[in-house]
């Protein structure tokens, strides 16, 4: 039993008994007094009525009423209805007895009087005598009945009180129990004081982290167990259980708070601490709530460092590093300092990609960024831009002395060697260096200054160091170029677009019909047209030409669909469509055809692709599955600028192709140049030897024609032959242009 339940009961026994016994008593004495009050009131009133009559009788006879005995009894017996025994009498003013009404009576006794006149002078009195022996047995049986009263009383107010106090008791002793096994249970540390500021409590979660056990705690200031500082300042920091009472208000969690423990071991924290109130509204004390954060803080760190730097690597990522970058361009704006910014471009990567597989590629990057490293200094930002793009950036050091980091770093690449699987890869750089100070503009173009410079180093010849110059030609070329892909994209979704075509005429007799090729232009924002050499060279550079060739071959197959499905029903013999390298590269691509020509009805004989030589040999494997894989299915083709290779007649005969076009830097001068003419007769005689219609390309004028003729090339292509015009004029049929005599003599059913 708790020390509240052992004072329990002899409390509650003794109120009880205290209540009982008033009622024991209470009951007889209220019982008596009221009776002998009634009694006495009634004896009054009978010894008053008797002495009214007597009285009477004596002035009727004055001087013989004495002397009347039987009479003055009858009168003393004739109204007495009482079962009470008494006596009544009557007596003279000297106390002598006169008559009485004789009854033997127990004492003790209650007697009332009242006096006789006689013409107004006292001659005598009544006097009535009762005993109270009755009344006393009944108020005995009072008694007996309130001590029953009172035991039923004592049994109730001992019992329910002392059950319902127990069982108030118990419910606050397991609501105790239940916060206690709360607080023990609970993964916070919680901390109670009062309103001193001394520890009441600690539960074990609080134990642990403070060091302290809750005994020894107990009754201690809470500034000495529960002491914080601030991790990064090392300042000693404000309790918050004190902060809470001295303030009245929540205290919330202190940054970078830690607390040190007993033992001396900071840990880092979060906390919070409440004022405790009465029910009046008076500061009882604190609570103290605060929990380890190690772990939390720990995985913000590597949360942090994972989305600011690259996971391959371990070197910052690009975002982090234009983040420092602009910070470093606002510093050097404010202090008029001068930094280097290096963008790097890593040659031959592809080489181990595409031989050793992207498994091969990613350890290369992991060993070559460790080299990296190696080569800077701490100061100094080295970052993965993406892909096998690196950025560098040298803070407080000027273009003169970054010369030698940059070169440090050139020479770590060439020497660089990676081993995978018995194979040795070396790779080189392309290092952009760009001035970063307070005049070179924003984050955007000091980046696209230094990606240009990398490329120019490229463009020189890979593996070597291009300082930016604010008026380089080359630098501004690349920039040009750079900008030409925002507009390039922009044309391709405003459908900025627009088909030409340049006939394609058979010079000798015999040859099977005309066809022509398809040319493509671009309207610029004023709706005016721009040449493809403005635009074809930058699509063709940042991996544009994909997406212009398929939508070049869409929009052809559906206007050349609208021309077999219009009224005169007249087919094409040949129309020739351009594809770069980096799009028949696409092994998607042969479906996006077959599809295209599903969708329009387009025969695919009637459909040659041409494929430039120089392409077609830099990925000879993929150019003959492509070509073999749609003439399978009737595609004709055709290559392009042939002659313009170190190689061409060797790799001739492994791509079968249906017509050659013989480059036209040879036919242009053939009339005044041996070579160039020696040269268009050789292509022109292997070309048909193979089986293999050739095809004559910047034919200008009728002497380049007629010499053309005489050799025995099968076509011509050139202003000589007809100038380019849009193919809605066919299709559409616009009057304003007819088409050639030479086109509409070569059309011809193939269904």
């Amino acid at each position: 039993m708790t020390l509240p339940d052992s004072r329990l009961v002899p409390n509650a026994t003794w109120l009880a008994g205290i209540f009982a016994g008033l009622i024991a008593l209470a009951f007889p004495l209220l019982y008596f007094s009221l009776s002998y009050q009634y009694q006495s009131a009634s004896m009054q009133t009978e010894v008053e009525f008797n002495a009214a009559n007597i009285t009477h009788l004596i002035n009727a006879n004055p001087e013989l009423w004495q002397f009347e005995e039987h009479r003055l009894v009858s009168l003393l017996t004739d109204q007495a209805s009482t079962t009470l025994p008494e006596s009544r009498r009557i007596v003279d003013t000297k106390g002598r007895l006169i008559a009485q009404s004789q009854e033997k009576l127990i004492p003790p006794y209650l007697s009332r009087s009242a006096d006789l006149l006689d013409s107004g002078s006292i001659v005598g009195r009544v006097e009535v005598i009762r005993s109270l022996s009755p009344l006393l047995l009944d108020t005995a049986m009072a008694g007996l009945l309130g001590l029953l009263l009172g035991g039923v009383t004592f049994m109730v107010f001992r019992t329910y009180p002392v059950r319902a106090l127990k069982r108030a008791l118990n419910t606050l002793a397991n609501e105790k129990e239940r916060a206690e096994v709360t607080l023990h249970s609970i993964g916070d540390a919680v901390i109670t004081t009062n309103a001193n500021g001394c520890i009441e409590y600690l539960n074990p979660v609080a134990e642990q982290l403070t060091g302290w056990s809750n005994a020894a705690a107990h009754g201690q200031p809470s500034s000495q167990v529960f002491n914080i500082i601030n991790e990064n300042t090392g300042e000693l920091l404000d309790n918050p259980a004190e902060k809470a009472v001295r303030e009245n208000r929540i205290v919330p969690a202190t940054n970078h708070a830690g607390l040190i423990k007993r033992n001396g071991k900071i840990i880092p924290i979060e906390d919070s601490a409440a004022p405790i109130c009465n029910s009046h509204g008076q500061i009882i004390g604190a609570v103290l709530v605060f929990h380890d954060v190690s772990h939390a803080r720990a995985m913000a760190i590597k949360l942090s460092h994972q989305a600011s730097h690259d996971a391959l690597t371990g070197l910052l990522n690009r975002h982090a590093f234009e983040t420092r970058l602009q910070q470093v361009l606002e510093n050097a704006a404010r202090e008029n300092s001068y930094h280097t910014l290096c963008y790097m471009d890593l040659d031959q990567f592809k080489i181990v990609n595409d031989t050793c597989g992207h498994t091969a590629g990613d350890e290369l990057l992991r060993q070559l960024s460790a080299e990296l490293r190696a080569q800077v200094r701490g100061s100094d930002i080295l970052a993965r831009l993406g892909g096998d793009e690196f950025g560098l950036l040298l803070e407080g050091c000027s273009m003169n002395m970054s010369d030698i980091i940059v070169g440090k770093l050139l020479q770590a690449v060439r020497d660089f060697r990676f081993n995978w699987q018995e194979q040795t890869f070396s790779v080189g750089v392309s290092i952009g260096v760009v001035s970063v100070h307070a005049k070179c503009g924003g984050l955007m173009e000091i980046m696209r200054a230094a990606d240009s410079a990398c490329y120019t180093a490229k463009d020189r010849g890979r593996n070597r160091i291009y300082v930016y110059q604010p008026d380089d030609h080359e630098v501004a070329l690349r920039r040009s170029e750079m900008q030409w892909v925002s507009r390039i994209t922009k044309a391709i979704d405003e459908d900025r677009f627009r088909l030409y075509f340049q006939t394609i005429r058979p010079i000798i007799s015999g040859a099977q019909g005309a066809h022509y090729e398809i040319l493509l232009r671009m309207l610029d924002e004023d709706g005016k047209i721009i040449s493809p050499a403005s635009f074809i060279p930058a699509a063709e550079r940042y991996g544009l030409m994909p997406a212009i060739d398929r939508w070049v071959i869409q929009n052809t197959f559906a206007k050349l669909g609208r021309l077999y499905r219009g009224g005169t029903k007249q087919l094409l013999h040949t129309c020739s469509i351009n594809l770069s390298g980096t799009s028949w590269a696409n092994e998607d691509l042969v479906g996006f055809i077959c599809e295209m020509a599903a969708q329009y009805r387009v025969p695919a004989r009637v459909i040659c692709f041409e494929l430039t030589e120089t392409a077609a040999i830099t990925h000879l494997s993929k150019a003959i599955a492509f070509i073999r894989e749609l003439k399978s299915v009737g595609f004709r083709f055709s290559l392009d600028d042939f002659g313009s290779g170190v190689s061409s007649f060797g790799y001739l005969k492994q791509l079968p192709v249906d017509y050659l076009k013989i480059d036209g830097g040879f036919v242009r001068n053939m009339i005044d140049d041996k070579i160039d003419l020696a040269m268009v007769e050789t292509i022109n005689n292997i070309g048909h030897i193979m089986g293999i219609k050739t095809i004559a390309e910047f034919v200008e004028n009728e002497a380049i024609l007629e010499k053309l003729t005489h050799m025995g090339v099968d076509n011509a292509q050139g202003y000589a032959i007809a100038k380019p015009l849009p193919l809605d004029d066919i299709i559409v049929g616009a009057p304003a242009v007819t088409l050639p005599q030479e086109l509409s003599a070569s059309l011809m059913a193939v269904h």
